[in-house]
Order: structure tokens, then C-alpha cells, then sequence
């Protein structure tokens, strides 16, 4: 027997199988497929650098889920579920649990900081972690000007210089995945160019399998537990985000579908200037939603 018992049985297994997954699976065969591994690993510092930060930000993720685990199992040992108390110690256990995901989610960035938003979004999580998660909705350092320069020459086959009239390096908005940055086509229109950040697609292949270890180890140890559909869920919202092109034909469509409305105004797509991570459309002088002065 365990010191802890059967639930310290259980939870060393489930670290167990933790551990034996992530290792049992190379991040590098989960980014580029297995024939492509040497290539890669020797071939591309860049390569090497996503493998590297997925190492990281999963051993985060593992440290965070351990801690919180720990937190809620031991915390609430001995309480009366029914109890005014329990309910109590719970509130603070979620409220502390909420507080290490948010630092998960700053320090992981990217996938992490729109998974966080993501939580903070439903109705159906603890209210300590929609409020504490839900500061995410405006956490976002842009992406250097050099890498972004590379984004273009991935998907156009040219400089920047070579696609814009002009192009404002300070971008005048950034998120989770992409940035957004004012410019000029050569015929002089003005444009916002959205650009999705360098890497995603392979750090979200690594990301996703980590939030669904995760999410089964949580499950196995806590069987009450009901939220393994999140990570799914998650990923099919976002497979949907980071094609641009999707969104592009959104845009359209709802352009159609509000056309007799005049008070209804949608961007302008410049198709010639689109892609799956680069979407170039007419920019609007404006201001945020829910302000209701301008």
C-alpha cells in the first residue's frame, strides 16, 4: 500500500503514465512525422528550438496539473461533501488552482494563453476560473518584425518589400495567434494585414497531445472529473482559427448575408494578398465594440 493510500497509488500510476507517454512519443515524431526527424533535427536550428520549447512547456504543464492534483485531493480529504466547510475549501482550492493555470498560460504563451481564454469563456467551469482566467483576454506580446518578415517569404516567395507598397513594422494589434499590422498594396489601398505567428501549426501538434494527456491522467485519478471533452473541443475551434483562408471566405459570407444593411460595414478581402497565415483586407477607421462614444 501506498503512503498515501489508494488515491497515492493511483496518482503515482497516473504520473507514471504521464511520464511514460510523453517519452514513449518523441516531439519530433509529433511535429514532422517520423521520416522527417534527421532532416529536421540536424538540418534546422529552428527545428531543434520548437522541439526544445515543447519539452519546456509540457514539463510545465505536467508540474502545474501535479501541483493543482495535489491541491485539490489533500485539501479536501476528510471534509463532508455536504458540508458548508467543503464548499468553502473548494471555492479556495479552485480559486488557488485558477491562479497557477493563469501563470501556466503566461509562461507557455501562444495555444496556452487561447486555451485559457477558451476556459474563461465557458459556462460550465468553476466561477474561480472564469475570473481569474479571463485577464488572459488582453495578454499578448506581438511576435518580432523578422520573424513576421519570414512568414511572408514561407507563403509568397518574396520580401515584404517585394509585396507591399508600404508596410508599418509596429503592429497595431496583437493576439494569441497572430498580429496585425497597417499597410499599403501597390496600387495605394490602405490595408490590415493579419499575420499568424511562426511555428504554430507544429507547436500545436505538440501542445494538443500534452492538454490530452493531461486531460486523460485527470480523469483516470479524479473519475468525477467531466471536462476530457474541452480538449477536443479546443482543438477543433482552433484547427478552424489559425486557416485564414476560412476566415477570409467568412468574412465574405457575411458581407453577402448583411449586404441591405447599411450600418453593417465588413472588410473588403484582397484575395492576391491571402493566405492560410496571411490575410491582407481593407482597413476601417474604428473603434472597440464596447465603445459606445465614437
Amino acid at each position: 500500500m501506498a503512503p498515501y493510500g489508494r488515491w497515492g497509488q493511483r496518482y503515482t500510476l497516473g504520473a507514471a503514465a504521464i511520464t511514460l507517454g510523453f517519452s514513449k512519443t518523441s516531439y519530433a515524431q509529433e511535429l514532422w512525422g517520423e521520416s522527417n526527424v534527421g532532416r529536421f533535427m540536424y538540418g534546422s536550428l529552428e527545428g531543434l528550438t520548437i522541439v526544445f520549447e515543447g519539452i519546456v512547456r509540457s514539463s510545465r504543464a505536467v508540474y502545474t496539473f501535479s501541483v493543482n492534483s495535489l491541491d485539490y485531493k489533500y485539501s479536501l480529504r476528510g471534509h463532508d461533501y455536504k458540508s458548508e466547510e467543503y464548499y468553502n475549501v473548494r471555492s479556495e482550492v479552485h480559486l488557488r488552482a485558477a491562479k497557477r493555470i493563469l501563470n501556466l498560460c503566461e509562461s507557455n504563451k501562444g495555444f496556452y494563453i487561447k486555451a485559457g481564454q477558451f476556459m474563461a469563456s465557458l459556462q460550465h467551469v468553476p466561477k474561480e476560473f472564469t475570473s481569474i482566467l479571463s485577464t488572459l483576454q488582453d495578454k499578448a506580446v506581438p511576435c518580432h518584425i523578422k520573424a513576421i518578415k519570414q512568414v511572408f517569404v514561407e507563403n509568397f516567395g518574396k520580401d515584404l518589400s517585394d509585396i507591399y507598397a508600404s508596410f508599418d513594422e509596429q503592429p497595431i494589434a496583437s493576439a494569441s495567434i497572430a498580429q496585425v499590422h497597417r499597410a499599403r498594396l501597390p496600387d495605394g489601398q490602405e490595408v490590415a494585414v493579419k499575420v499568424q505567428y511562426p511555428g504554430l501549426q507544429q507547436r500545436l501538434r505538440v501542445d494538443i497531445k500534452t492538454m490530452g494527456i493531461l486531460s486523460h491522467a485527470i480523469s483516470w485519478i479524479f473519475p468525477d472529473y467531466q471536462f476530457e471533452w474541452i480538449v477536443p473541443e479546443f482543438e477543433k475551434t482552433l484547427s478552424k482559427e489559425l486557416d485564414f483562408l476560412q476566415e477570409a471566405e467568412n468574412a465574405e459570407r457575411t458581407a453577402r448575408n448583411f449586404r441591405k444593411h447599411k450600418s453593417v460595414k465588413v472588410p473588403h478581402i484582397f484575395w492576391d494578398f491571402t493566405t492560410r497565415q496571411v490575410l491582407t483586407m481593407e482597413f476601417m477607421h474604428g473603434c472597440k465594440v464596447w465603445i459606445f462614444s465614437c
